[in-house]
């Protein structure tokens, strides 16, 4: 029976028995449960079929690899097979046919002059960065290994330091990492030259000191190797020299002796006699029965010591957390990278962006297990109030709606107003509120006319107190109360201190509900967000305040505040009103290209989504560029200072996908494509971290190290497909070409 073994990021290993289908995943329901990096909620499977076990992807984002190939289809596996998926190293152990074809399915035997190490070995341990390949650089024929110039450092170090790693690229240059004993290269503990990059493995390499001074240097079975001088090493330790450049994954550094006083180390093999021991004061001069004596004293002492610190710790020591369970189901999940997809499931389901109705059901309930795993995480817990408030605002702008479509415009507005400004909702009700506002509002007038006029005290009071409830919104506080000092008078002559409103309707109002109930309260003006005057706060009052400025017809402005802020259907229908209208026949060419340009962006941006969706980034950054093109021209002097939606979604989507697609390329060994694709994301979004690291540690380092080789008009060329705007790149080209005639 084929049995898989499996090593995980941390170097144990699991065995699971293939007796039917195995699916692989990270989230619960999966046969086999991989938490770690890299591994999608449901990844691939893996069955048995007429004696073969055969591996399918099931669409993962990050891919499965069989022999460093990204498979595409069902692929027949042997017990020579490597896969990796994500962080994780999976291998047959166990009979199963080798290299057989079938239907649908394919073997991929391991690339030509490449062994397929076991996974007990070294080798064979598993890939923990996304594999890119080593350049080596260039060498003229014949030569012998070249040491690159390295860069004047900041800060030598003192005579008699010892040796040192210097970095000579990317957020390491000039950094040094002293070599004292042994010390283990990677990026993340417990290696002590923490070198935090995607090109290097967790366990990268190691170097070690030896009794006579001389280090060597050997690779741990990283995923992008170790090179020296550009020459890949193997996991034999090597000797190393003061000067030699190392490149571990794509960062490189130099090693330095740190003692100018003293020569370089001699290479094996050359004449020179180890230093002698026991002279210039060493404590192995002392006689052999001092010597006893004073470790049986120092010994003592340790032991002392350990067993004061052995009673303290029991004294202080906290219950010990009960052990992990691993077994079949993998290793047990992670709390934080469940906290932050439960945060990501929550952020997704309360999202209203491109015209998703949210679910706010889902989203609390994922808000929920999030603060069921760290109760005071600031973001759940703004993110579950924000979604308790809008959770109930969709309930009063759904009833609302619903009344409206049966002519209930009482009824409606009443839930529709108890919508927060706060709410997403509010602008949404806002063009209900104003449609429904006016026809509650002209009933609400005649009634209290017709009632005031037949005094009809009873029937007058509610009903312009509803009227009056709309009237006051647009109202200064004067023309509603008396000033400090006065006093309200209704009847009669006003005396001196006595004060009565100018309107004469409020003033019949206030005159029935005083005949109605001499004791009733004072009336008051009631609190709403709908009719109030806004205020103009930062981007939004920006934009608000320039369209307001540049259409006098409230209609046009409101649309384009829509645009603005992602609202490309009401801009339209708001638009379409105004085009309706023949009595606004003035305006109807502006609103023509209002809506050619609204549409267009709107239709360019829906476009270069979808092609971003199938991975096809310099395809879409056409429609993107037009897009932006036409937003430029509708935004104005406002476009940089106040992005729109269209705007802000597009540089961070296309900059986010270009990532991706770029490490996919990466990971096939095609990194001239990968920075192609890497630099279409930067250029219409800088500020991507992940983007500005890998350009950097990848495609800059690339044309840095092809130009300090270039001799000819045709090698600054290929420098040119590597340079990033920016790193300075282009400008070095174009003075060399000037330098040597190119055309």
């Amino acid at each position: 029976m084929p049995t898989l073994v499996v090593r995980h990021p941390d170097g144990s290993e699991t065995e699971h028995e293939l007796t039917g289908e195995l699916k692989i995943g990270r989230q619960d329901g999966n046969d086999l449960i991989l938490s770690e990096g890299g591994v999608s909620r449901q990844h691939a499977r893996l069955y048995v079929e007429g004696g073969k076990v055969v591996l399918e992807d099931l669409g993962s984002a990050n891919g499965t690899y069989v022999d460093e190939e990204r498979i595409e289809g069902p692929t027949v596996l042997t017990p020579q097979s490597q896969v990796v998926l994500g962080d994780y190293a999976l291998k047959l152990k166990g009979s199963a046919r080798a290299n057989t074809s079938m239907a649908g399915a394919r073997g991929r035997p391991p690339r030509s002059g490449a062994s397929a190490p076991g996974l007990g070995s070294e080798e064979g341990a598993p890939r923990a960065t996304r594999a890119l390949p080593s350049v080596k650089p260039a060498r003229p024929p014949g030569s012998s290994l070249a040491r690159r110039e390295r860069p004047a450092p900041a800060e030598a170090p003192a005579a008699g330091a010892g040796p040192v790693l210097r970095g000579l690229t990317g957020p390491w240059a000039n950094k040094t990492y002293p070599l004292k004993g042994k010390v283990m290269v990677g990026r993340a503990p417990p290696a002590a030259v923490l070198l935090e990059d995607d090109s290097i493995s967790r366990k990268h390499a190691e170097l070690e000191r030896n009794a006579r001074g001389t280090v060597l240097l050997r690779d741990l079975g990283s995923a992008n190797g170790t090179l020296l001088n550009g020459e890949r090493l193997g996991q034999e330790p090597v000797e190393i020299s003061p000067g030699d450049i190392i490149q571990f994954g794509m960062v490189e550094v130099v090693f330095e002796s740190g003692d100018e006083a003293s020569s370089a180390p001699s290479r094996r093999g050359e004449k020179g006699a180890a230093p002698a021991r026991g002279k210039g004061g060493d404590p192995s001069d002392a006689p052999p029965a001092d010597k006893r004596k004073k470790l049986l004293v120092v010994a003592a002492a340790a032991v002392g010591v350990l067993l004061v610190a052995g009673v303290v710790k029991q004294l202080t020591a906290s219950p010990a957390p009960p052990p992990e369970l691993v077994g079949a189901q993998g290793p047990q999940v992670d709390p934080q990278a469940q906290l932050q997809e439960f945060l990501n499931e929550c952020r997704s389901f309360a999202s209203m962006e491109l015209g998703n109705e949210p679910q706010w059901g889902k989203a609390e309930a994922a808000c929920d297990k999030a603060l069921n795993i760290d109760p005071i995480n600031s973001e759940a817990n703004t993110l579950i109030k924000r979604i308790k408030l809008e959770k109930e605002a969709s309930e009063y702008f759904t009833q609302g709606s619903k009344l409206l479509q049966r002519l209930k415009e009482d009824e409606a507005l009443d839930l529709l107003r108890k919508i927060p400004k706060e709410s997403q909702y509010f602008r949404r009700a806002k063009i209900k509120v104003d449609e429904a506002m006016e026809q509650v509002k002209k009933k609400a007038l005649d009634d209290c006319k017709r009632y005031l006029n037949d005094n009809q005290w009873a029937a007058a009071v509610p009903r312009c107190d509803r009227y009056m409830g709309f009237w006051c919104q647009g109202v200064e506080r004067e023309e509603l109360e008396p000033p400090l000092g006065f006093t309200l008078s209704l009847e009669g002559r006003i005396g001196k201190k006595q004060w009565r409103p100018k309107d004469k309707l409020f003033v019949q109002f206030l005159q029935a509900r005083k005949r109605l109930d001499p004791q009733m309260e004072p009336w008051k003006c009631p609190v709403t967000d709908f009719g109030a005057k806004e205020v103009v706060e930062g981007p939004e009052g920006m934009v608000k305040k320039m369209f307001k400025e540049r259409y006098p017809n409230a209609y046009m402005a409101a649309a384009m505040v829509d645009y603005w802020a992602g609202r490309g259907n009401e801009a339209f229908a708001k638009l379409q009103k105004v085009r309706s209208n023949y009595e606004l026949a003035s305006l109807h060419g502006q609103v023509d290209l209002l809506l050619q340009d609204v549409g267009a962006v709107d239709n360019l941006f829906k476009t270069g989504s979808s092609l971003l969706a199938t991975n096809d980034v310099e395809k879409a950054a056409e429609p993107f560029d037009e897009a932006l093109e036409v937003d430029k021209r509708v935004m104005g002097e406002l476009w940089e200072r106040a992005p729109s939606f269209y705007r802000r979604s597009i540089q961070q989507d296309i900059a986010d996908k270009a990532y991706n697609h770029g490490r996919d390329w990466a990971k096939r060994e095609d990194q001239r494509r990968a920075c192609r694709i890497w630099k279409v994301g930067f250029r219409f979004y800088k500020g991507n971290t992940d983007l500005i690291r890998v350009l950097s540690n990848v495609c800059s380092t690339q044309g840095t190290r092809l130009f300090s080789s270039a001799g000819r008009c045709e090698d600054l060329a290929e420098v040119l497909e590597w340079a990033v705007p920016g790193d300075g790149l282009e400008e070095k080209v174009a003075k060399k070409r000037e330098e040597g005639g190119c055309k």
